[in-house]
């Protein structure tokens, strides 16, 4: 009987693990309206939660309130690990492990790794500060993560998928590095592939060793490639949470914009046969006498892997860097080296992916950076706030941005500022357009407003050229593709031949080819 009583205990099942974040009923009312309606969430212990959704959906809002920023409406429950957790509370979400990394990481390129690994917190030594142990003590923290980076460099020197590397070791510095929840604010916004593959390892690394990770994101791809479960929010309320297995791209867009997915990428208007841009021989850089022509009404695409010379060719094409050799040519009128304005002049325009540095003014006015380029046309004796706000009302709505021409720009989401970027864009009436991850950090909803303006663009006869690390919206978008490696033209891929493997394969290939004009 003993032994029919032990077979029978050894098959009770085990007790569920209680989640490693469970909140029920969570609402936020703001003066303009609620950022969050009755949202449930639950994460489970060692795995990954995407957490998704358009501008505005409340991904933001509820991160806001994990952290302690933000203060929930009553009624709110929550729990982690199965202890009650007091949202609104940023000690309670420190004492129960639950660590941020944001977007902007917190962090100071000029202090070396170990300084910024100790910002916020203690250093070891009681009496007096020891270079070499802070520096040993940095060490083993990293490599307890499996990160491998010299922690006496400055961290300004690294790259950026290192530098998060860096703010995930410095959040769980503390001596328990497990059971955790890492909550990863958009943490590839600014990454190449490459470099998103280097931290996917570590979030797999952290997963495995039971912390748990809260991921929000716009890069659907992602998604796939790194989660277990989604949650995904729209207009304040939480509308899904799913395995991921059990969904595709098409079902999970449906999901994030509330309508079938029928034409996300629309057709594109046939290109012209009339060469609108020239370019020949241009060298600087990492680009090595690079060639090739863009026609009207032709969308071009640029895609390579990081140091391959896409990222910098555009800049290189703008003027924004000083090309060394080579010609570039706007309807047969040669545009100077380093001579933005002049570019401009001459119709072509350039689109940085930094929006904040590169990109705009963030402490002007939404009115102000859209006709900054071209005032022109509003002087009379002298500049009227009221037709250039009435001029920029008219390309905020027809790139479907919802806010005042007097609004600030930096008090916008990353997909509404790239909108107002690209309606500056086409309020110039350029003949040539360059656009470097104009859809990076840009949520589903917004990037088919950015779809929709380029085709208009296209359609007017303008040719746009987008250099971009997404290999599916090249393919979707693009008449061709140009694969840079090495710093030269290493592919051309078109029509049938454009597709996501093919393109993947080219950017991955480092035998370019010296004689290739496209």
């Amino acid at each position: 009987m003993s032994h029919g009583r032990a077979a029978l205990a050894d098959e009770v099942p085990a007790p569920p693990r209680a989640a490693a974040l469970e909140i029920r009923s969570l609402s936020k009312t703001f003066a303009g309206g609620r950022g969050l309606i009755d949202v449930d969430l639950e994460i489970r212990q060692g795995t990954v939660h995407a957490l998704l959704g358009q501008n505005g959906s409340g991904k933001s809002t509820l991160i806001k309130v994990l952290a302690g920023v933000y203060q929930p409406d009553p009624g709110a429950t929550a729990s982690v690990r199965g202890e009650p957790f007091e949202l609104g509370s940023p000690s309670a979400a420190a004492d129960l492990g639950i660590r941020f990394i944001h977007q902007d990481l917190g962090l100071l390129p000029a202090l070396d790794v170990t300084d910024n690994l100790r910002l916020g917190r203690r250093y070891s030594s009681k009496w007096w500060l020891s270079d070499r142990r802070e520096r040993r003590l940095a060490s083993e923290l990293l490599r307890g993560l499996g990160i491998d980076i010299d922690t006496s460099v400055p961290l300004g020197e690294l790259s950026q998928a290192r530098q998060t590397m860096v703010a995930i070791a410095r959040a769980l510095s503390d001596n328990d590095r497990s059971g955790r929840l890492i909550v990863l604010d958009e943490p590839t916004a600014s990454l190449q592939s490459e470099e998103v593959d280097f931290l996917f390892e570590l979030v797999r690394r952290l997963r495995d060793s039971g912390n748990s990770v809260l991921y929000v994101t716009h890069r659907l791809e992602e998604v796939f490639e790194i989660a277990d479960d989604v949650t995904v929010l729209r207009d304040g309320r939480r509308v899904a949470s799913r395995a991921v297995d059990g969904l595709d791209h098409s079902s999970l867009v449906e999901l994030i914009i509330g309508r079938p997915l029928e034409a996300f990428y629309p057709e594109s208007p046939e290109p012209g046969t009339e060469v609108v841009l020239r370019v020949r021989d241009v060298s600087g850089m990492t680009v090595d006498r690079v060639s090739f022509d863009v026609h009207k009404g032709e969308l071009l695409g640029i895609a390579g892997l990081l140091g391959s010379g896409y990222e910098e060719l555009l800049f290189l094409l703008s003027g924004g860097e000083a090309r060394e050799a080579g010609v570039v040519e706007i309807g047969g009128r040669e545009i100077p080296a380093g001579d933005p304005r002049a570019a401009i002049s001459a119709g072509l325009t350039f689109a940085p992916a930094d929006r904040k540095r590169l990109s705009a003014i963030p402490s002007w006015s939404l009115r102000e950076n859209i006709t900054l380029p071209a005032l022109a046309p509003l002087r009379n004796l002298w500049l009227s706030d009221r037709a250039e706000g009435k001029d920029a009302a008219t390309w905020l709505d027809r790139v479907k941005v919802r806010f005042a021409p007097s609004t600030q720009f930096s008090t916008l989401s990353g997909g509404n500022q790239q909108r107002v970027v690209l309606a500056r864009w086409l309020r110039s009436n350029a003949a040539v357009m360059l656009l470097q991850e104009p859809t990076n950090g840009v949520d589903t909803g917004a990037k088919q407003a950015i779809y929709s303006a380029l085709d208009e663009a296209l359609a007017a006869g303008t040719a746009v050229v987008i250099s971009s690390s997404d290999a599916e919206e090249l393919c979707n978008i693009c008449d061709r593709v140009l694969v840079m490696n090495g710093g030269r033209i290493g592919a051309v891929l078109e029509g049938a031949g454009l597709t996501v493997d093919r393109l993947l394969v080219a950017c991955m290939s480092n035998t370019p080819d010296e004689r290739k004009t496209a």
